[in-house]
């Protein structure tokens, strides 16, 4: 990827009237066409029409294995972008696919399971529960009414989540079908603590559950307590899958890079807006990662960013040494643990701005003794808000034209020399930066993606539609 590419609006494919129904019945069609078996696990009440948040669905590890490359043909057929897959278990792994509608990021998400683990432990296997599913009258598959008794329980539980509407649809669901559903209380919380859900069930009384969840969490633990056995036959599978969120984390680090004046406070909070569905959590960094090092106080704009004078060499040496022990500290126990627990890390200018300008920090070093320092870790994307001088002088007057124009260019030349370096023009409206900023993070995820779950051939392989939708 090239700087030279500079992003620009209106070069989008059209978006679809209504992204998440569109998507919703083309993954059903996908799903039935192309998978042996599966069922909608949850929250299926309005599809294909409507859906709260994901779309959660059970397949057989067969076709659990074939998914990535029928997710992304769903995503080709829709006109939206597969950006994001996290793989939450062993059996496990939620799609994110995006339609970017001006500067308005639409998430979908698949959400795919083989057999139903939860923390680390198996509940409910697929061969089970595809055997018993049932059809919906909108024609796709369900789960049996006490395998989503089932389900849905155990999620509760295992989340301490539970509320009224939770409460209902158990009652609703138990009132169904009273015998299997006690089975299944049965099976997973043994003791008083079941006979208690019984009855809450039955009455659609859950005030003990409102009161504290812990005491039923507790006995369902203890009810599928995993044996040595079951835990030792895991455990290279559970290995593997550390392994690969080490060496492929599905967090991101993005750091975003320009003169002042050219807008990355607002792009930057935009960001974090539109992708915050697709990442556990985002942090904010500006210039380092301040593991070490000291602490700032102030926490204002800078309003004179030249206005003192640069330190000698030896200082400059010294802060310089204390930057790369920074990024490389920080990276390792700070940024890293974070992009492996699917972190979205946002850098407000990082080290390579101070390339550009120096005198931010008062260097009054060699120049070559900051490029060395280049080795430390950096970021996974780079980011340029590029704007002509006298648009940037428009908005901020703090530093000279001159330098602002030097700057300009000293940036433009440095992306160049950075492989995952993209120039948007920020001197476009605000919501056409906000939507080419928000493209060029797509792009970058989306081709990482494919790249960890192995898609590489084209689209248009899988079947057509066989439903009436």
């Amino acid at each position: 990827m090239t700087p030279q590419n500079l992003v620009e609006s209106g070069n989008t494919a059209p978006i679809p009237v209504n992204v998440k129904s569109n998507v919703a019945r083309v993954l059903l069609d996908a799903l039935s066409t192309e998978c042996k078996a599966y069922c909608i696990l949850s929250g299926y009440e309005r599809l294909p029409d409507a859906f709260d948040t994901d779309i959660d669905f059970m397949v057989g590890q067969e076709d659990f294995d074939r998914l990535p490359r029928i997710i992304d043909e769903v995503a080709h057929r829709t006109g939206t972008q597969l950006f994001q897959a996290i793989d939450h278990e062993l059996t496990g792994r939620a799609y994110f696919l995006g339609s970017l509608e001006g500067p308005v990021l639409t998430i979908v998400q698949p959400d795919s399971a083989a057999d139903y683990r939860h923390f680390g432990r198996k509940w409910l296997p697929a061969k089970e529960v595809l055997a018993a599913r049932r059809l919906h009258p909108n024609g796709f598959y369900i789960p049996s009414t006490a395998h989503e008794f089932a389900y849905s329980l155990i999620k509760r539980l295992n989340k301490r989540s539970f509320n009224r509407e939770h409460g209902y649809k158990l009652h609703r669901l138990y009132v169904e079908d009273r015998i299997e559903c006690g089975r299944m209380i049965a099976r997973f919380i043994r003791g008083p603590e079941g006979s208690q859900i019984v009855r809450m069930a039955s009455a659609n009384d859950w005030t003990a559950m409102y009161d504290s969840i812990e005491p039923f969490r507790a006995a369902m633990l203890r009810t599928r307590k995993e044996t040595f056995q079951q835990r030792l036959k895991d455990l290279p599978r559970n290995a593997l899958n550390v392994m690969r969120r080490i060496v492929q984390p599905t967090g991101c680090w993005i750091a975003f890079m320009g003169p002042d004046g050219c807008g990355k406070s607002l792009v930057l909070n935009a960001v974090s807006r539109e992708f915050a569905p697709s990442f556990r959590t985002i942090r904010h960094y500006h210039l380092r990662p301040k593991l070490i090092g000291r602490k700032s106080t102030s926490h204002g704009p800078v309003t004179d960013p030249h206005g003192q004078p640069p330190r000698g060499a030896v200082a400059s040496t010294a802060k310089v040494v204390d930057l790369w022990l920074d990024y490389t500290l920080g990276y390792l126990f700070r940024i890293l643990p974070g992009l492996i627990r699917t972190e979205l890390v946002l850098f407000d200018r990082c080290f390579y701005d101070l390339l550009v300008d120096s005198k931010r920090i008062r260097y009054g070093g060699p120049p070559g003794l900051l490029r060395a320092a280049r080795i430390a870790p950096g970021p996974d994307l780079v980011i340029l808000l590029d704007a002509p001088p006298e648009v940037l002088r428009s908005r901020k007057q703090e530093v000279p034209a001159t330098e602002v124009e030097r700057q300009r260019a000293a940036y433009l030349e440095l992306a160049r020399t950075l492989p995952s370096a993209v120039v948007i023009n920020a001197a476009q409206p605000a919501e056409h930066v906000i939507h080419d900023t928000v493209a060029a993070i797509m792009n970058h995820l989306g081709q990482r993606t494919k790249k960890r779950l192995r898609i590489s051939s084209g689209p248009g392989t899988l079947s057509r539609s066989k439903q009436p939708w």
